[in-house]
Formats: structure tokens, C-alpha cells, sequence
């Protein structure tokens, strides 16, 4: 008989807290384990096995709660065949990208086939990590490089000292067959192509026959057409929306042929995280700055927030994303780490890698206009 369990944090009972701690604390059932105890009831040990896949056939109907959409955990699926869950997610709350986020998990749960694009750092590819990661969905990622032979993803002529033959490539293999569980349920993969408004003419003509509307078939050697299991489910992530570069900051960015566009059931395009939701995260990936100097926290996030404003209003030609976020706290924790103390201009200081980064003087002071006000002492 599964019990519920009770979370230490807030109280809420469910028979697996593993979702809950993720979406309300930001803490992966690991973290949650660690600090205050199993995030389930005993009975379900075996089943919830995260490194192997289960011994038997588990009983019980799991479900999360994924920005408001009930999805199911495929238990006899292991985390290995998942994609990984991403270094502290949460699922968002606040803002824009909360919005954003509602709408794709419920695309997601009706295994719509997506286009989500959006400036670099929106947690586009992290959505997907999470997803399956979450509810257990078989998923593969493949990334775009421009000019690059794909062919390999389906097939490819190889040989050995006796003979050459034929490989059929996973791309292929995943649409073809899906994945097969310990049970021995045949599950539709997740496929993820990251970077996808990179790709060249050639290589979104390889998606067409994949994504055909009456009945999706990949291409093997000779010729040779196989049917996509049903079920399976193909996500795009990009920066731009399949137009070219509008911006002037996505170069390598080209123009998607609209009948392929077409052929996505459904786009979304993805906006920064919210100040209320990022912080929490930034918080937990640098503990030690967090320990020494916890208010640097807020001047970080007034000044993220502050930058964020000037870019999407055009008056600051550069990104700031959650990489960028990162990389500025980082290095305040690096300095704090290697010196052993806590330098008053510390944030002055640890801003060089965002301002020696910028593309020109004029960029570069401007940047740094806009953040002096939210620094103690300024950073000029």
C-alpha cells in the first residue's frame, strides 16, 4: 500500500513530492532528499529507481503538475533514456515566460510538434530537459551546425575489413522504432533539434517527409521509407522565428522555408525569466556568494532587470541573458573564493567580464551607465 508523504517545506501530501519540490521550492528530489527526507512513500523505491530501470510492472498512476498541466511520469522509463534535468530549474511563475511556459506544456502533454524561439537564455532548450526529465519521456537531442552533413542522423555507408554496409543512424532508429521499455511498451520519442534557424536548405528539407501532416515517414538508404512510430514528437528551438536575423545579432541565423514552418503545429516564442523566479535559481547555483554576501543579490537582480529594460526598448545593442546573469555572479564568487575575502567593489569588479565583453566603446559605457545606479558605489 503507497502513501502520501508530506513535504517538511509547506505541508502539501502526495505519494511523490518530487515535482512538487521542483515547481514550489526549486529543489530537485535529490536536494529535497538531502535536506529534510524521502520525497516518497517506500513503496514506491523500486519503481522510482533513477539510475536503473524498474524490476516490475509499477501499479500505480503518477502524475505531475507542470506549469498547471497534469502529466504522467512514465515509470518504466528510465532517467537515462530521458533528457538531463537542468541545474536547478523551476518551472516559472512570473511574468512573460510564466505565460509562455503554460501554453508549451500544454502543447507538450498533446504531443503537438513545436517551434519555440526567442533571445539566447530564455530557457527554451531547458523546457524540453525539464519535461522529460520530469514525466520520464524518451528523448533524443540533435543540434544544427550550419553546412554540416546531417545525413548521419538516418544513415550511413561505412565498412569493416570485410565489407561496407549500411548504418542506420539514431534519428532514424527513434523515429522508426521508438523506445522500448523494460516492460516492453514501444513509447514515442521526444525529438529535440536545438539550434534549428542555423540550419541550411538542405538540411530542413530532411524534416519535411519527417513532419508530413498524413503520415510522417523517414528516409533510409536506397531510398527506402519507414513510417514514424506514432506519437513521436519533434521540438525546434531557435532564436529567431524562421525569418532571417532582424536583430543584427543573429548572423549565423537563415530564412526557414515557410511550408516547413507550416508543418509546426504549434510556435511559441519565449521571453526572459522573471527577476522573482530567476533569482532563486541564480541563488542556487552560487551558494558560496549567497553565504558571504547575500544582498549582492538584489543589486544584481535591479541591475539585470534595469539592463533587460534598455535591450527590449532597443537602446542597448547587446543580449543579457541567464548565461550572462551567470557568468557576472561567477566570477564575484571566483574572486570571492580564491582571494578569501569580500573586496567592497565586488560586484565593480566581477561586471569586467560583462563590459569587456560588449561589441564597441559606445556599447560598453552604456552598459555600464545603465548598471551604476543599482551597484553599492557604482561601478565607475
Amino acid at each position: 500500500m503507497v502513501g502520501d508523504v508530506t513535504c517538511a517545506i509547506c505541508g502539501h501530501k502526495a505519494p511523490w513530492l518530487g515535482d512538487h519540490v521542483v515547481a514550489a521550492h526549486g529543489l530537485t528530489a535529490a536536494q529535497y532528499t538531502r535536506q529534510h527526507g524521502p520525497v516518497h512513500d517506500p513503496g514506491l523505491d523500486t519503481a522510482l529507481d533513477l539510475d536503473a530501470p524498474p524490476r516490475r510492472q509499477p501499479d500505480m498512476n503518477i502524475r505531475i503538475n507542470f506549469a498547471g498541466v497534469q502529466a504522467p511520469v512514465q515509470l518504466d522509463v528510465p532517467a537515462s533514456a530521458c533528457l538531463a534535468l537542468p541545474r536547478a530549474y523551476r518551472v516559472p511563475e512570473h511574468g512573460p515566460l510564466a505565460a509562455d511556459v503554460r501554453e508549451a506544456a500544454v502543447a507538450l502533454r498533446q504531443g503537438r510538434t513545436m517551434y519555440v524561439h526567442g533571445l539566447p537564455g530564455t530557457g527554451k532548450d531547458a523546457l524540453f530537459h525539464a519535461y522529460s526529465a520530469l514525466t520520464r519521456t524518451p528523448a533524443l537531442m540533435f543540434q544544427m551546425e550550419p553546412g554540416a552533413d546531417i545525413r548521419s542522423w538516418f544513415y550511413s555507408h561505412e565498412f569493416n575489413q570485410n565489407r561496407t554496409f549500411w548504418r542506420h543512424g539514431s534519428m532514424l532508429r527513434a523515429l522508426r522504432n521508438g523506445y522500448t521499455t523494460t516492460t516492453g511498451r514501444r513509447v514515442p520519442y521526444m525529438i529535440l533539434i536545438t539550434d534549428f534557424d542555423r540550419a541550411t536548405r538542405d538540411q530542413t528539407e530532411s524534416m519535411r517527409l519527417v513532419m508530413d501532416s498524413i503520415e510522417g515517414r523517414v528516409m533510409g538508404p536506397h531510398g527506402v521509407t519507414y513510417p514514424v512510430l506514432p506519437g513521436t514528437q519533434i521540438v525546434v528551438t531557435a532564436n529567431t522565428a524562421g525569418g532571417g536575423d532582424a536583430r543584427g545579432r543573429m548572423t549565423s541565423a537563415n530564412v526557414i522555408d515557410g511550408s516547413i514552418l507550416d508543418r509546426f503545429e504549434r510556435k511559441f516564442e519565449f521571453h526572459w525569466m522573471d527577476w522573482k523566479d530567476e533569482g532563486p535559481v541564480v541563488k542556487e547555483k552560487f551558494p558560496i556568494l549567497l553565504a558571504k554576501a547575500p544582498k549582492a543579490f538584489d543589486q544584481v537582480g535591479r541591475a539585470t532587470v534595469a539592463i533587460r529594460e534598455a535591450v527590449a526598448k532597443e537602446d542597448l545593442y547587446t543580449e543579457f541573458s541567464h548565461r550572462a546573469v551567470c557568468a557576472w555572479v561567477g566570477h564575484a564568487q571566483d574572486i570571492v573564493e580564491v582571494t578569501g575575502t569580500l573586496p567592497s567593489d565586488l560586484l565593480r569588479r566581477s561586471f569586467r567580464v560583462i563590459a569587456d565583453g560588449m561589441p564597441d566603446a559606445e556599447t560598453r559605457a552604456e552598459i555600464i551607465k545603465i548598471v551604476d545606479p543599482h551597484i553599492k558605489g557604482g561601478t565607475v
